[in-house]
Protein backbone atom coordinates (compact mmCIF):
# COMPACT_ATOMS: atom_id res chain seq x y z
CA UNK A 1 0.00 0.00 0.00
CA UNK A 2 1.59 3.52 -0.79
CA UNK A 3 1.17 6.47 0.63
CA UNK A 4 -2.12 8.41 -0.96
CA UNK A 5 -0.25 11.49 -1.13
CA UNK A 6 3.15 10.06 -3.17
CA UNK A 7 2.20 9.27 -6.89
CA UNK A 8 2.66 5.82 -7.44
CA UNK A 9 3.38 4.22 -10.90
CA UNK A 10 3.71 7.32 -12.61
CA UNK A 11 6.20 8.24 -15.52
CA UNK A 12 7.97 11.19 -16.51
CA UNK A 13 9.96 11.36 -19.67
CA UNK A 14 13.83 10.79 -19.80
CA UNK A 15 15.87 10.70 -22.21
CA UNK A 16 15.90 7.13 -22.42
CA UNK A 17 12.08 6.81 -21.92
CA UNK A 18 9.76 6.97 -19.48
CA UNK A 19 10.32 5.46 -16.29
CA UNK A 20 8.18 3.95 -14.12
CA UNK A 21 8.54 5.89 -10.73
CA UNK A 22 6.84 4.35 -7.17
CA UNK A 23 6.89 5.21 -3.76
CA UNK A 24 7.85 2.22 -1.15
CA UNK A 25 6.33 2.65 2.18
CA UNK A 26 5.05 -1.19 2.87
CA UNK A 27 7.05 -4.66 3.55
CA UNK A 28 5.53 -6.39 1.11
CA UNK A 29 6.47 -3.53 -1.80
CA UNK A 30 10.08 -3.40 -0.54
CA UNK A 31 10.54 -7.10 -0.55
CA UNK A 32 9.29 -6.86 -3.97
CA UNK A 33 11.92 -4.47 -4.85
CA UNK A 34 14.54 -6.06 -3.11
CA UNK A 35 13.76 -9.37 -5.16
CA UNK A 36 14.29 -7.36 -8.14
CA UNK A 37 17.19 -5.55 -7.19
CA UNK A 38 18.95 -8.62 -6.08
CA UNK A 39 18.15 -9.88 -9.69
CA UNK A 40 19.70 -7.08 -11.52
CA UNK A 41 23.77 -6.67 -12.41
CA UNK A 42 24.01 -2.87 -11.68
CA UNK A 43 21.91 -0.31 -10.16
CA UNK A 44 22.06 3.13 -8.46
CA UNK A 45 20.77 4.84 -5.23
CA UNK A 46 20.97 7.47 -3.22
CA UNK A 47 19.96 8.71 0.17
CA UNK A 48 18.36 11.65 2.22
CA UNK A 49 19.13 11.83 6.28
CA UNK A 50 19.70 14.71 8.92
CA UNK A 51 22.77 14.66 10.79
CA UNK A 52 22.24 17.96 12.55
CA UNK A 53 20.68 16.68 15.31
CA UNK A 54 22.22 13.49 16.15
CA UNK A 55 25.47 11.35 16.40
CA UNK A 56 24.23 8.54 13.96
CA UNK A 57 22.33 10.13 11.12
CA UNK A 58 18.64 9.72 10.69
CA UNK A 59 17.52 8.08 7.43
CA UNK A 60 14.45 9.63 5.94
CA UNK A 61 14.41 8.02 2.29
CA UNK A 62 16.22 6.06 0.13
CA UNK A 63 15.70 6.69 -3.73
CA UNK A 64 17.14 3.61 -6.04
CA UNK A 65 17.10 3.90 -10.08
CA UNK A 66 16.92 0.81 -12.06
CA UNK A 67 17.27 0.48 -16.43
CA UNK A 68 13.62 0.57 -16.00
CA UNK A 69 12.47 2.23 -12.87
CA UNK A 70 12.87 4.72 -10.01
CA UNK A 71 11.87 3.93 -6.49
CA UNK A 72 11.40 5.67 -3.16
CA UNK A 73 11.97 3.97 -0.03
CA UNK A 74 10.55 5.46 2.96
CA UNK A 75 12.49 3.92 5.81
CA UNK A 76 10.04 6.02 8.35
CA UNK A 77 7.27 3.90 7.43
CA UNK A 78 9.09 0.51 6.44
CA UNK A 79 10.94 -0.91 9.61
CA UNK A 80 13.09 -3.49 6.96
CA UNK A 81 15.66 -1.25 5.70
CA UNK A 82 18.74 -3.39 6.85
CA UNK A 83 17.61 -5.65 4.15
CA UNK A 84 18.73 -3.17 1.76
CA UNK A 85 21.97 -2.36 2.93
CA UNK A 86 22.65 -5.74 3.08
CA UNK A 87 21.73 -6.28 -0.68
CA UNK A 88 23.94 -3.02 -1.28
CA UNK A 89 26.99 -5.16 0.57
CA UNK A 90 26.04 -8.70 -1.09
CA UNK A 91 28.93 -8.89 -4.01
CA UNK A 92 28.48 -9.75 -7.37
CA UNK A 93 26.38 -5.99 -8.41
CA UNK A 94 27.59 -3.27 -9.71
CA UNK A 95 25.81 -0.15 -7.19
CA UNK A 96 25.90 3.53 -8.59
CA UNK A 97 26.35 6.86 -6.61
CA UNK A 98 27.46 10.39 -6.35
CA UNK A 99 29.73 11.26 -3.38
CA UNK A 100 29.09 8.09 -1.85
CA UNK A 101 30.83 8.89 1.38
CA UNK A 102 27.94 8.81 3.79
CA UNK A 103 26.24 6.60 1.67
CA UNK A 104 29.42 3.83 2.63
CA UNK A 105 28.98 4.81 6.00
CA UNK A 106 25.35 4.02 6.36
CA UNK A 107 26.25 0.70 5.15
CA UNK A 108 28.66 -0.07 7.13
CA UNK A 109 25.91 0.58 10.26
CA UNK A 110 23.03 -1.32 8.63
CA UNK A 111 25.15 -3.92 7.65
CA UNK A 112 28.32 -3.94 9.30
CA UNK A 113 30.37 -4.12 5.86
CA UNK A 114 30.91 -1.27 2.92
CA UNK A 115 29.41 -2.29 -0.39
CA UNK A 116 30.83 -4.52 -2.42
CA UNK A 117 30.79 -3.09 -5.63
CA UNK A 118 30.62 0.95 -5.68
CA UNK A 119 30.68 2.84 -8.29
CA UNK A 120 31.12 6.08 -8.05
CA UNK A 121 30.27 8.72 -10.23
CA UNK A 122 32.06 12.05 -9.06
CA UNK A 123 35.64 9.65 -8.92
CA UNK A 124 35.23 9.06 -12.14
CA UNK A 125 34.15 11.85 -13.44
CA UNK A 126 37.55 13.24 -11.86
CA UNK A 127 39.40 10.55 -12.99
CA UNK A 128 38.73 11.17 -16.78
CA UNK A 129 39.36 15.13 -16.88
CA UNK A 130 36.29 16.63 -15.47
CA UNK A 131 36.47 19.08 -12.12
CA UNK A 132 36.84 17.27 -8.73
CA UNK A 133 34.25 17.16 -6.35
CA UNK A 134 31.30 18.05 -9.12
CA UNK A 135 28.35 18.50 -7.92
CA UNK A 136 25.12 16.43 -9.32
CA UNK A 137 23.43 18.55 -10.97
CA UNK A 138 26.80 20.08 -12.84
CA UNK A 139 27.60 16.77 -13.74
CA UNK A 140 24.22 15.56 -15.52
CA UNK A 141 23.80 19.00 -17.05
CA UNK A 142 27.96 18.51 -18.54
CA UNK A 143 27.43 15.17 -19.56
CA UNK A 144 23.60 14.91 -20.08
CA UNK A 145 22.35 18.34 -20.79
CA UNK A 146 19.82 18.19 -18.56
CA UNK A 147 19.14 20.23 -15.42
CA UNK A 148 18.58 19.42 -12.59
CA UNK A 149 16.36 21.42 -9.42
CA UNK A 150 18.53 22.46 -6.70
CA UNK A 151 15.96 23.99 -4.44
CA UNK A 152 15.33 21.18 -1.86
CA UNK A 153 18.81 20.93 -0.37
CA UNK A 154 18.27 22.08 2.79
CA UNK A 155 14.46 20.50 2.71
CA UNK A 156 13.25 18.92 5.95
CA UNK A 157 13.36 15.15 4.75
CA UNK A 158 11.69 14.13 8.34
CA UNK A 159 8.27 15.46 7.84
CA UNK A 160 5.17 13.54 6.07
CA UNK A 161 3.87 13.66 3.60
CA UNK A 162 6.87 14.27 1.50
CA UNK A 163 5.35 17.51 -1.35
CA UNK A 164 5.66 16.98 -4.53
CA UNK A 165 8.87 19.23 -4.66
CA UNK A 166 10.52 17.19 -2.89
CA UNK A 167 9.32 13.84 -4.41
CA UNK A 168 10.38 15.23 -7.54
CA UNK A 169 14.25 16.07 -6.39
CA UNK A 170 14.25 12.67 -5.06
CA UNK A 171 13.71 11.18 -8.06
CA UNK A 172 16.39 13.32 -9.48
CA UNK A 173 18.81 12.82 -7.16
CA UNK A 174 19.32 9.00 -9.12
CA UNK A 175 17.25 9.46 -12.44
CA UNK A 176 20.58 10.05 -14.50
CA UNK A 177 22.99 7.81 -12.42
CA UNK A 178 22.88 4.71 -14.58
CA UNK A 179 23.39 6.95 -17.79
CA UNK A 180 26.41 8.89 -16.51
CA UNK A 181 27.77 5.22 -15.17
CA UNK A 182 27.88 4.22 -18.77
CA UNK A 183 29.16 6.98 -20.31
CA UNK A 184 32.45 7.47 -17.06
CA UNK A 185 33.42 3.50 -17.23
CA UNK A 186 33.23 4.13 -21.00
CA UNK A 187 35.61 6.42 -20.79
CA UNK A 188 37.83 5.15 -17.89
CA UNK A 189 38.13 2.31 -20.16
CA UNK A 190 39.03 4.05 -23.38
CA UNK A 191 41.56 5.93 -20.77
CA UNK A 192 42.99 2.62 -19.53
CA UNK A 193 42.05 4.09 -15.62
CA UNK A 194 39.83 1.32 -14.84
CA UNK A 195 42.50 0.28 -11.72
CA UNK A 196 42.71 3.82 -11.15
CA UNK A 197 38.77 3.60 -10.27
CA UNK A 198 38.90 0.26 -8.30
CA UNK A 199 42.51 1.54 -5.85
CA UNK A 200 39.95 4.97 -5.33
CA UNK A 201 36.80 3.06 -4.50
CA UNK A 202 39.21 1.10 -2.45
CA UNK A 203 40.87 4.13 -0.53
CA UNK A 204 37.44 5.86 -0.35
CA UNK A 205 35.36 2.66 1.42
CA UNK A 206 38.91 2.70 3.99
CA UNK A 207 38.37 6.64 4.68
CA UNK A 208 35.09 5.84 6.22
CA UNK A 209 35.89 2.53 8.05
CA UNK A 210 34.62 3.07 11.44
CA UNK A 211 38.03 1.26 13.27
CA UNK A 212 39.94 3.49 11.48
CA UNK A 213 37.76 6.12 12.97
CA UNK A 214 38.10 5.46 16.74
CA UNK A 215 41.53 4.49 16.38
CA UNK A 216 42.90 7.79 14.35
CA UNK A 217 44.10 11.10 16.67
CA UNK A 218 41.50 13.67 15.80
CA UNK A 219 42.21 14.96 19.18
CA UNK A 220 45.50 16.23 17.79
CA UNK A 221 43.79 18.44 15.06
CA UNK A 222 41.25 20.40 17.85
CA UNK A 223 42.50 24.20 17.32
CA UNK A 224 44.98 24.81 20.31
CA UNK A 225 45.94 21.17 21.13
CA UNK A 226 49.46 22.15 19.46
CA UNK A 227 50.08 24.48 22.49
CA UNK A 228 49.50 21.79 25.38
CA UNK A 229 52.51 19.94 26.75
CA UNK A 230 52.06 15.99 26.83
CA UNK A 231 50.43 15.67 30.07
CA UNK A 232 47.48 18.25 29.12
CA UNK A 233 47.58 16.01 25.61
CA UNK A 234 46.90 13.24 27.68
CA UNK A 235 43.76 14.48 29.69
CA UNK A 236 42.27 15.85 25.94
CA UNK A 237 42.53 12.45 24.31
CA UNK A 238 40.88 11.30 27.59
CA UNK A 239 37.81 14.05 27.04
CA UNK A 240 37.99 13.66 23.50
CA UNK A 241 37.29 9.94 23.65
CA UNK A 242 34.75 10.21 26.42
CA UNK A 243 32.56 12.43 24.33
CA UNK A 244 32.64 10.18 21.31
CA UNK A 245 31.59 7.62 23.10
CA UNK A 246 28.98 9.61 25.16
CA UNK A 247 27.63 11.47 22.25
CA UNK A 248 27.24 7.66 20.34
CA UNK A 249 25.33 6.14 23.36
CA UNK A 250 22.90 9.31 23.14
CA UNK A 251 22.90 9.50 19.95
CA UNK A 252 23.73 13.40 20.03
CA UNK A 253 25.64 15.74 17.71
CA UNK A 254 29.30 15.92 20.03
CA UNK A 255 29.06 19.50 19.75
CA UNK A 256 26.30 19.78 21.69
CA UNK A 257 27.41 17.29 24.36
CA UNK A 258 30.70 19.25 24.52
CA UNK A 259 32.40 21.94 22.16
CA UNK A 260 36.26 21.54 20.85
CA UNK A 261 37.11 24.94 22.84
CA UNK A 262 35.71 23.72 26.06
CA UNK A 263 37.57 20.46 25.49
CA UNK A 264 40.97 22.36 25.34
CA UNK A 265 39.82 24.89 27.90
CA UNK A 266 39.65 21.59 30.51
CA UNK A 267 42.45 19.82 29.43
CA UNK A 268 44.27 23.01 30.15
CA UNK A 269 42.80 23.21 33.33
CA UNK A 270 42.83 19.89 34.77
CA UNK A 271 40.25 20.56 37.11
CA UNK A 272 40.23 18.26 40.13
CA UNK A 273 36.85 19.36 41.58
CA UNK A 274 33.22 19.49 39.91
CA UNK A 275 33.05 23.00 41.00
CA UNK A 276 35.91 24.35 39.49
CA UNK A 277 34.01 23.10 36.48
CA UNK A 278 31.67 26.46 36.95
CA UNK A 279 34.45 28.61 36.44
CA UNK A 280 33.97 27.11 32.57
CA UNK A 281 30.99 28.50 30.50
CA UNK A 282 29.13 25.78 28.88
CA UNK A 283 29.89 22.54 31.22
CA UNK A 284 27.21 20.27 32.08
CA UNK A 285 26.26 20.30 35.68
CA UNK A 286 25.11 16.65 35.17
CA UNK A 287 28.57 15.73 33.28
CA UNK A 288 31.25 17.66 35.94
CA UNK A 289 31.41 14.39 38.24
CA UNK A 290 32.58 12.16 35.30
CA UNK A 291 34.41 14.66 33.48
CA UNK A 292 36.62 15.38 36.63
CA UNK A 293 36.65 11.47 36.74
CA UNK A 294 38.48 11.36 32.86
CA UNK A 295 40.61 14.27 34.10
CA UNK A 296 41.90 12.30 37.03
CA UNK A 297 42.53 9.14 35.03
CA UNK A 298 44.50 10.54 32.33
CA UNK A 299 46.32 12.96 34.56
CA UNK A 300 47.54 10.24 36.74
CA UNK A 301 48.91 8.01 33.67
CA UNK A 302 52.09 7.21 33.99
CA UNK A 303 54.95 9.63 31.72
CA UNK A 304 55.62 6.98 29.15
CA UNK A 305 51.62 6.64 28.43
CA UNK A 306 51.54 10.20 27.68
CA UNK A 307 51.38 11.25 23.87
CA UNK A 308 54.17 13.06 22.41
CA UNK A 309 53.14 16.67 20.84
CA UNK A 310 53.17 17.05 17.34
CA UNK A 311 56.73 18.24 16.02
CA UNK A 312 56.57 21.98 14.71
CA UNK A 313 57.08 22.06 11.33
CA UNK A 314 59.86 24.40 10.48
CA UNK A 315 60.10 24.98 7.07
CA UNK A 316 63.31 26.12 4.82
CA UNK A 317 62.62 29.56 2.79
CA UNK A 318 62.78 27.80 -0.19
CA UNK A 319 60.06 24.93 0.62
CA UNK A 320 57.16 27.37 -0.03
CA UNK A 321 58.23 28.72 -3.53
CA UNK A 322 59.16 25.05 -4.55
CA UNK A 323 55.43 23.52 -3.65
CA UNK A 324 53.99 26.44 -5.49
CA UNK A 325 56.19 25.17 -8.45
CA UNK A 326 55.24 21.72 -7.89
CA UNK A 327 51.32 23.25 -8.15
CA UNK A 328 51.68 24.42 -11.18
CA UNK A 329 52.89 21.01 -13.03
CA UNK A 330 51.23 19.07 -11.43
CA UNK A 331 47.92 21.87 -12.82
CA UNK A 332 49.59 21.68 -16.39
CA UNK A 333 49.88 17.95 -16.33
CA UNK A 334 46.76 16.80 -15.32
CA UNK A 335 45.22 19.48 -17.90
CA UNK A 336 47.45 17.65 -20.82
CA UNK A 337 46.02 14.48 -19.20
CA UNK A 338 42.41 14.97 -18.59
CA UNK A 339 42.72 14.41 -14.60
CA UNK A 340 41.12 16.29 -11.71
CA UNK A 341 44.56 18.16 -10.32
CA UNK A 342 42.81 17.17 -6.27
CA UNK A 343 42.99 13.51 -7.24
CA UNK A 344 46.30 13.62 -8.42
CA UNK A 345 48.13 15.36 -5.18
CA UNK A 346 47.09 17.57 -2.53
CA UNK A 347 48.87 20.75 -1.42
CA UNK A 348 49.93 18.76 1.94
CA UNK A 349 51.16 15.99 -0.27
CA UNK A 350 53.18 18.16 -2.40
CA UNK A 351 54.31 20.02 1.04
CA UNK A 352 55.64 16.98 2.10
CA UNK A 353 57.41 15.64 -0.90
CA UNK A 354 59.24 18.71 -1.11
CA UNK A 355 60.46 18.37 2.57
CA UNK A 356 61.71 14.96 1.93
CA UNK A 357 63.47 16.28 -0.94
CA UNK A 358 64.99 18.82 1.04
CA UNK A 359 66.07 16.45 4.17
CA UNK A 360 67.58 14.21 0.84
CA UNK A 361 64.72 11.78 0.68
CA UNK A 362 63.97 11.06 -2.65
CA UNK A 363 61.29 8.61 -2.09
CA UNK A 364 57.90 8.99 0.09
CA UNK A 365 57.27 6.52 2.58
CA UNK A 366 53.67 7.11 3.10
CA UNK A 367 50.90 9.23 1.59
CA UNK A 368 48.90 9.64 -1.71
CA UNK A 369 51.96 9.20 -3.90
CA UNK A 370 53.97 6.41 -2.22
CA UNK A 371 52.09 3.89 -3.80
CA UNK A 372 49.36 2.88 -6.68
CA UNK A 373 48.81 4.79 -9.65
CA UNK A 374 49.96 8.15 -8.05
CA UNK A 375 53.60 6.45 -7.48
CA UNK A 376 53.61 5.30 -10.58
CA UNK A 377 52.12 8.26 -12.81
CA UNK A 378 52.22 11.58 -11.00
CA UNK A 379 55.69 11.31 -8.28
CA UNK A 380 58.28 10.61 -11.17
CA UNK A 381 56.92 13.94 -12.87
CA UNK A 382 57.18 16.00 -10.11
CA UNK A 383 60.42 14.40 -8.55
CA UNK A 384 62.17 15.55 -12.29
CA UNK A 385 60.83 18.75 -11.36
CA UNK A 386 62.29 19.22 -8.27
CA UNK A 387 65.88 17.61 -9.58
CA UNK A 388 65.68 20.21 -12.10
CA UNK A 389 65.47 17.94 -15.41
CA UNK A 390 62.08 19.77 -16.63
CA UNK A 391 60.57 23.31 -16.88
CA UNK A 392 57.69 25.27 -17.81
CA UNK A 393 57.63 28.12 -20.37
CA UNK A 394 54.92 30.16 -21.89
CA UNK A 395 54.17 28.37 -25.55
CA UNK A 396 50.72 30.34 -26.35
CA UNK A 397 48.71 32.95 -24.00
CA UNK A 398 45.81 32.36 -26.42
CA UNK A 399 45.13 28.59 -25.55
CA UNK A 400 43.62 27.26 -22.92
CA UNK A 401 46.43 25.52 -21.79
CA UNK A 402 49.27 28.25 -22.57
CA UNK A 403 52.34 26.58 -20.72
CA UNK A 404 54.59 23.15 -22.33
CA UNK A 405 57.11 21.51 -21.07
Amino acid sequence: MTSPDSPTNSTQQTQSGPLREEYIDTRDSLRTLLNKLSQLPVWAFDTEFVGEETYIPKLCLVQVATPDGLFLIDPLAVDEIASFWKLVAEPGRRVVVHGGREEIRLCRTWAGIPPAGLFDVQVAAGLTGLVFPLGMATLAEQELGVRLRKGETLTEWRTRPLSPEQITYAYDDVRYLLSLEKILSNRLAETNRQAWMEEETSRQINSVDPVRIQEDERWRKLKGAGSLDPKRLAVLRSLHAWRESRANELNRPVRVLLRDDLLIELARRMPSRPAELELVRGISKRDAPVLVDVIEQARNLPKEQWPEPAPRELDAPQAQPLVSFLQLVLQHHCARVNLAQPLAATQAELKNLVRQHLAGESEPVSGLLSAGWRRENILPLLQDALAGKLALRVEDITREEPLGW
